[in-house]
This record gives C-alpha cells, structure tokens and sequence, in this order.
C-alpha cells in the first residue's frame, strides 16, 4: 500500500477561498470550512472530475491527520464509498482542495452569499 499524508492541508488558491468564505462568520474556523469543502465535493461529484483541477501545492492551513480526523470517521467514509482507494487522506485532501476551488468560481460568478443555498 503507497504511504498516506500525515498531514492534510490547503492550496494557496483553496485557503485564498477558505478565507473569503470565513468572512460570512457560519464557521468556527477553516477547519470547519475545509470539512464543508470537502462535503460539498463528494455531494457534487467531484471526485469524477478530480483530473479537471489544478491542484498545486499547499502553503494554506494545514493540519495532522489525528487532529482533523481523530476517530478515522473520514478515513472510513473515503473507504467506504471508494474502497479502491490505498490512500484515504490523499483523496480527502485532493477533495477539500477541489471543493474549495468549485466553491471559489461560484465566489467569483454570484458572490460570496450564493454558497449559503449549500450550507
């Protein structure tokens, strides 16, 4: 089995939208935010259309695995709908990433409160 992340973080264009989305106030921090992302990709799909997205290396928010997914709710989740899957966090981290960018077009073409119909 290839290795997975230790640590799960955010682009520098996903943590550009996770800020822009923090200025609503209808989450704590971007850790909710990156959850919320990552949510809004598996209920959009997101996951067929991961290779349409660019998505670069992170210098964003960032956080370890055992803090972000503590009881392997997430881990089991990924496995569960993909069990083809060998690295679980690396798929929630393309998907929170992508979300966000998905996320950040509907930003930039409606603005900020036309994410509120997906909370």
């Amino acid at each position: 089995m290839a290795e997975d992340k230790v640590n799960i973080g955010l682009t520098n264009e996903a943590n550009e939208v996770a800020e822009k989305i923090a200025e609503l106030d209808y989450f704590e921090d971007k850790f909710d935010i990156a959850k919320f992302a990552f949510a809004y990709a598996i209920k959009n799909g997101l996951d067929k259309r991961i290779s349409e997205f660019n998505i670069g290396e992170g210098r964003g928010a960032s956080w370890n695995v055992g803090t972000f997914d503590g009881d392997k709710y997430l881990y089991n989740f990924i496995l569960s709908l993909f069990p083809h899957i060998q690295t679980p966090y690396r798929e929630i981290e393309l998907l929170m990433n992508a979300g966000l960018i998905e996320l950040g077009k509907i930003i930039n073409e409606s603005g900020l409160s036309a994410i509120s119909e997906f909370m």
